[in-house]
This record gives C-alpha cells, sequence and structure tokens, in this order.
C-alpha cells in the first residue's frame, strides 16, 4: 500500500464486496486524521503482508478528507454501519457481514506494527 491515497478502494468497490458476500478487512480512514496519515500507514505494509498470508485482502476506504464532513451521504451511511466515526477503524467482514463493535474484531486506532500484526493474526484465526 502507498502512502498517497492513489491505492484507496472507492466506496462503490466496497459497497460490490459487501453486496457479493467477501471475506476481506476494512481500513477506514480520514485523510485529515494524523493517526491515519502519519502513524498508521508506515505499518500498513507489514499489516497487509501478516493479512495475505492467511488469505485476507486488506481494503482502504477514505470517508472524510475535511474533520467531520463526509465524502458523501453514502460514506456517512457505510461509516454509522460498520461502527461509526473513529479513525482509522480497521475490522473483519466476514462474508459480507461486518464484525459488530463488540467482537474485538471491529476496533479504532490499532495503530504500531506490532499491534496490526497481532490484529491480523486474530483476524486470520477468527475465519
Amino acid at each position: 500500500m502507498s502512502n498517497d491515497t492513489s491505492s484507496l478502494a472507492t466506496l462503490a468497490d466496497v459497497e460490490a464486496r459487501l453486496a457479493a458476500g467477501d471475506t476481506f478487512v476494512l481500513n477506514q480512514i480520514a485523510q485529515w486524521c494524523p493517526d491515519c496519515t502519519v502513524r498508521q500507514r508506515p505499518a500498513l505494509p507489514a499489516f497487509e503482508a501478516a493479512l495475505a498470508r492467511g488469505g485476507l485482502p486488506l481494503v482502504s476506504l477514505c470517508v472524510q478528507e475535511t474533520r467531520g464532513v463526509y465524502l458523501s451521504e453514502a460514506h456517512a451511511q457505510l461509516s454509522e454501519r460498520i461502527g461509526g466515526a473513529g479513525y482509522p477503524r480497521t475490522l473483519l467482514v466476514k462474508e459480507g457481514r461486518p464484525a459488530s463493535v463488540d467482537s474485538g474484531l471491529n476496533r479504532v486506532e490499532v495503530m504500531s506494527e506490532p499491534e496490526l500484526i497481532a490484529y491480523a493474526e486474530a483476524m486470520i484465526a477468527a475465519l
């Protein structure tokens, strides 16, 4: 995953994966969020590699460029469906169903490489 937004999925991509019943990891970010753009982003390649060992693709989606302003009403609706605001929000989507917030597989602010790798292992174990 690169350090720019060109590798981000579109909302249509994410909605299509959900509708198709895909299993993947969704990383919801906000462009204004330093936890997303400064703290988590450098660790994403290791996280993505750890997920790939378990056959899980990582899909990142930006929902806000300006704090508190969603890119569209559809972005706001998706964010609410997967657990609400809080960035970065990283969650397992299993067979098109987002993990619930209380499952331990839908978390906010997992940012360091060791935390992300441990989180990847937990997600793989939950498959």
